[in-house]
């Protein structure tokens, strides 16, 4: 698509005024490269020069965005960066009140660290459960009638009525088991903790790889960056530029073998071409998505049915509100021109109740963020540092779609296994 002059202006300004942004918060922070606030602003940097490179060249039918939704993401970036900025103030004065008050301690015994046994005991009842998982999944594939094993299963899971059932529980709950077993081998890397580490890994991937979700492993990813970054010294930006370039290999190949951007039946040089484009898609095309839909017939509705839908769920099962529609979580498919049906995270909130409060909680959301990250850092304890590694992902998925409230059930149980194990670690510790 034919891009004026006026319109590369825009793009370039917007471009560097969040590089601007990064720099500072790269800045105020001290270089800390994985401090949310650093990461976001340079996140949303990234991904408006992708759009803007992609415009000309894989996805050269992309129409530029317009001035309006530059702003919304460019004030989304200073909001989060606000929240994190409020909650450093507030904790850089915690500190100069501990230090004045040396007695005072946060270390837990308890939370430091998970014992062998238990670890043991929470890796065996994942492995033990991935046979009955991939038997579930077999099922629901046969269901479908589709030839393509993934294919099939993808379509039953998210299109279908088909459920693995309490089994899907295994999924969130291998993610804690591999971090857990991530923190122990990165503290202290000895053999046993490095293949206890391995078969957590794996076992995760394979969970991951049958649940069909792309961006599943961006979670593994996640968890793996943010572990390494609290407990490896020797952590780097070169290092995390490895496992970006690791991790964006591996979703091009899952896009192939799942049937989106590629096929396993065509050759390497045949799914080059489909395989890059569709991960152009990926990156760039929600924003394109936002901007159409917010000048396309847009109204804010005032009722909370899409950021506040699992509120609304339980509200509506405990008889306190009825006549309700929840909006379900799959959003429809528009043209943009490429087919996409993911908005960036800001399209439920705007919905719900406009653009002031997206950028309210995109800032509640940056002193979460930062509060996880400095208790992380300053406690090295297993609750933080895996909460901080948690959060990455809806911060690195905020440019594709919500992942913060929209599935506030899925974060709801991943604290219940983390707490649950914390619990039962005391009668696992044998104190000295």
């Amino acid at each position: 698509m034919q891009h004026d002059l006026n319109n590369i202006i825009i793009e370039l300004i917007f471009i560097v005024s969040h590089f601007l942004l990064f720099v500072l918060n790269f800045k105020l922070v001290n270089r800390k490269i994985m401090h949310p606030a650093v990461l976001f602003s340079l996140l949303w940097c990234v991904v408006l020069l992708l759009h803007f490179i992609f415009s000309f060249t894989l996805l050269n039918e992309l129409p530029p965005l317009s001035i309006s939704t530059y702003f919304i993401f460019f004030i989304g970036v200073v909001a989060f960066s606000f929240g994190s900025f409020i909650q450093t103030t507030f904790w850089q004065k915690k500190e100069i009140y501990k230090n004045k008050n040396s007695h005072i301690s946060n270390t837990n015994i308890y939370d430091s660290g998970i014992s062998l046994n238990l670890r043991l005991v929470l890796l065996t009842i994942i492995v033990i459960g991935l046979p009955f998982f991939l038997i579930a999944s077999y099922k629901i594939f046969i269901a479908s009638n589709i030839e393509n094993f993934f294919i099939g299963l993808r379509t039953e899971l998210v299109y279908g009525d088909q459920d693995i059932g309490p089994l899907k529980y295994l999924f969130p709950f291998s993610f804690v088991v591999y971090a857990i077993n991530l923190q122990s081998f990165l503290k202290e890397k000895n053999r046993q903790n490095k293949i206890l580490f391995i078969i957590s890994f794996l076992a995760t991937i394979v969970y991951a790889i049958f649940s069909t979700g792309r961006l599943l492993f961006l979670m593994v990813f996640a968890v793996y960056v943010g572990m390494s970054f609290v407990y490896n010294k020797n952590f780097s930006l070169k290092k995390l530029s490895r496992l970006i370039i690791i991790f964006m290999a591996i979703f091009i190949s899952l896009g192939i073998i799942y049937g989106k951007g590629g096929s396993m039946e065509s050759s390497a040089k045949e799914n080059i071409q489909p395989a890059a484009q569709s991960t152009a898609v990926y990156m760039v095309a929600s924003l394109n998505a936002l901007d159409w839909d917010m000048h396309h017939q847009f109204r804010v509705n005032y009722n909370g049915n899409n950021s506040l839908r699992f509120f609304m769920k339980v509200g509506e099962q405990l008889n306190l509100v009825s006549n309700v529609k929840i909006n379900d979580l799959l959003t429809p498919f528009i043209f943009v021109p490429y087919l996409t049906n993911v908005y960036t995270f800001y399209s439920p909130y705007i919905k719900d109740f406009g653009k002031g409060y997206s950028w309210i909680m995109i800032a509640l959301f940056g002193l979460i963020h930062t509060f996880l990250f400095n208790k992380a850092i300053a406690t090295k304890s297993l609750r933080y540092s895996i909460y901080y590694s948690f959060m990455l992902f809806p911060l690195m998925i905020s440019f594709f779609a919500d992942q913060y409230l929209t599935i506030t059930s899925f974060w709801l149980q991943m604290i219940f296994f983390v707490e649950s194990v914390i619990f039962l670690n005391k009668y696992f510790i044998i104190e000295k």
